[in-house]
């Protein structure tokens, strides 16, 4: 069988075969989770699905020193205005 014949399947059990038994169970275990994993959000959808949320500044300050006692640190991120 030449390479141009060989179908994805082939090649999969193909490459399975030279794997030991608990390789096997992980390309096993990492292929249903491929499809079993729920998609996520792009950035935008996030922004646009959230636009509406209004949070207290005072809120917002507290948050941050949260974050910043539980992490030591907060990256300055750019601002986003949910109003445009």
């Amino acid at each position: 069988m030449t390479d141009a014949t060989i179908t994805l399947e082939q090649e999969l059990l193909e490459q399975m075969r030279k794997l030991d038994r608990n390789q096997q169970r992980r390309v096993v275990a990492y292929a249903r989770a491929l499809h079993t994993r729920p998609k996520g959000l792009s950035g935008a959808e996030f922004l646009e699905r959230t636009k509406d949320i209004h949070i207290d500044a005072d809120d917002l300050k507290r948050m941050e020193q949260a974050i910043e006692e539980a992490f030591e640190q907060v990256s300055d991120l750019p601002e986003v205005n949910f109003n445009a």
